[in-house]
C-alpha cells in the first residue's frame, strides 16, 4: 500500500484491549518515537542513522492505553517541509477521493490511508497546515488543536512554536473521541460559544468556484451570518512571517542533522532548507513582533465564544507529478490560508464539505484558544 513506509511494522501494536478507543484501528504519522522502532522523518537516511525508540511517545501511550490498535505507520513529506504529499523516496500516497491527484502534506499517507476506508482514524501532525491541507483534499475531518494541548513528548520538532499533533477521521464519533484522549482537559475553556461568523477575508483567497461552493453551502445550512475581517494585514504578509519564524526554529532543529550527515534531500526539500538557513536574527525578530500584534488582532477580531468560517484551502488537490516551480503559487495561496490560525496558536478543524473540480474542498472552523472541545461538539449540527 502506497501510503505506508517500507519500514511499518507488520505486526498490530497494542497495549489494551479496553477503553474509550477499544478495538479502533489506526495508522500514524512517520514523526514519532514507537517503541523499538525507528524513525525516518520522510528521509531514508534519517531512518539509517537513528535508533530505535526506547519508550513511546506521550500522546501514542495515551492511545494505546484506551484500547486502540496500531497498524502501521505512514509516509510524510520530507521532514515534514512541504503541503502537497509527494516523497520522492517513497512515493505519493494515493488519494482515492481525488484521482491523480497529490494527497496534501506534510501528513500525507495518515490521509490517503482514510481515504481506503481501511482504519478508523489516524495521526498526522500541523505546523503550518500538515493536517489541514491533506483532510481537505481528502476529504476528511481533521485537526490543529491549540498549540501546546497534546503533549509532544517524542515527537521529532520541526519548529516547536508551531509544531502540533492532530489526527483524522472519517466518522465524527470517532474523531470526538480521540479528540477526547488526546486533549489536555485541564487548559479547556470556560467561555461558551455565541455564534459563526464568516471570515470574509479568508474566503476571499479562495478561487472563484470555492468561494461559489461556500457560500451556497452557507446559504443553505447557516444562513445570515455575519461576516467579519480576521486581520486586516495582508495574508502573503502574515505567511511570509509564519515562513520566517518556522525557518528560523527548522534552523535550530532540523538543519543541524543535515550538515552533520549530509543525507540525500530531494531538490524541492532542499531549496527549502537553503531558504531557511539564510534567514537571519533580525528577520526571526521582526517576524515574532508581527506576530505578536497579529495575535492581538485577531483576539479584538474574533472574539472568544466566535467560530470563523471559511474554505479550508482556495482549491481542491493539484494533479500530481507537476514541478516545483508549477506548485510555486499554489503552495503560496496555502499558506495564506492555513497560517494565521499557526501564528496565533488557535484550533482549526477542517471538515468535508465541499466538492470542486478535482475532489473534495474541506469547510473550516477557527476557534479561540483552548476551544478545541466546543469545535468538536458542533461537527453534529453543521
Amino acid at each position: 500500500m502506497t501510503f505506508l513506509v517500507p519500514h511499518s511494522p507488520t505486526n498490530d501494536i497494542y497495549k489494551n484491549k479496553t477503553g474509550l478507543l477499544q478495538n479502533f484501528q489506526f495508522v500514524l504519522k512517520d514523526m514519532c518515537k514507537v517503541k523499538g522502532l525507528k524513525t525516518s522523518c520522510g528521509n531514508p537516511d534519517f531512518y539509517k542513522k537513528n535508533t530505535p525508540a526506547i519508550d513511546n511517545a506521550i500522546f501514542l501511550d495515551n492511545i494505546l492505553n484506551q484500547g486502540a490498535i496500531l497498524k502501521g505507520i505512514t509516509i510524510c513529506d520530507e521532514f515534514f517541509y512541504s503541503v502537497i504529499g509527494e516523497n520522492n523516496h517513497y512515493g505519493t500516497p494515493e488519494n482515492l477521493n481525488a484521482p491523480k491527484c497529490v494527497p496534501g502534506g506534510s501528513s500525507s499517507g495518515s490521509a490517503a490511508a482514510l481515504t481506503t476506508n481501511l482504519y478508523d482514524f489516524s495521526i498526522g501532525s500541523d505546523t503550518g497546515g500538515s493536517v489541514r491541507v491533506p483532510a481537505s483534499f481528502c476529504g476528511l475531518y481533521g485537526i490543529r488543536p491549540t498549540h501546546g494541548r497534546i503533549e509532544s513528548t517524542g515527537v521529532y520538532p520541526m519548529a516547536p512554536s508551531f509544531d502540533t499533533v492532530g489526527w483524522f477521521a472519517n466518522n465524527i464519533n470517532i474523531f470526538q473521541k480521540v479528540g477526547d484522549v488526546l486533549l489536555n482537559i485541564n487548559d479547556t475553556t470556560k467561555e461558551n460559544f455565541k455564534s459563526y461568523v464568516v471570515a470574509e477575508d479568508l474566503v476571499e483567497l479562495a478561487d472563484q468556484n470555492v468561494q461559489k461552493l461556500f457560500y451556497q453551502y452557507l446559504e443553505k445550512y447557516l444562513p445570515k451570518l455575519e461576516r467579519i475581517e480576521v486581520s486586516k494585514k495582508c495574508k502573503y504578509e502574515i505567511a511570509d512571517n509564519f515562513r520566517i519564524i518556522q525557518g528560523g526554529e527548522i534552523k535550530e532543529y532540523v538543519i543541524p542533522w543535515i550538515e552533520q550527515n549530509n543525507p540525500e534531500i530531494s531538490s524541492e526539500i532542499n531549496n527549502r532548507i537553503k531558504m531557511a538557513s539564510d534567514i537571519t536574527n533580525d528577520e526571526i525578530k521582526i517576524a515574532k513582533k508581527f506576530r505578536d500584534n497579529l495575535i492581538l488582532e485577531t483576539n479584538n477580531s474574533l472574539t472568544k465564544g466566535n467560530v470563523a468560517v471559511f474554505p479550508t484551502t482556495p482549491f481542491s488537490a493539484p494533479l500530481c507529478g507537476q514541478n516545483d516551480d508549477n506548485l510555486g503559487l499554489s503552495r503560496k495561496k496555502l499558506m495564506a490560508m492555513t497560517s494565521v490560525a499557526g501564528m496565533t496558536s488557535r484550533p482549526q478543524i477542517s471538515i468535508p464539505k465541499l466538492k470542486d473540480k478535482a475532489g473534495p474542498v474541506g469547510v473550516s472552523l477557527l476557534g479561540w484558544k483552548n476551544s478545541d472541545e466546543i469545535l468538536l461538539n458542533k461537527l453534529t449540527n453543521i
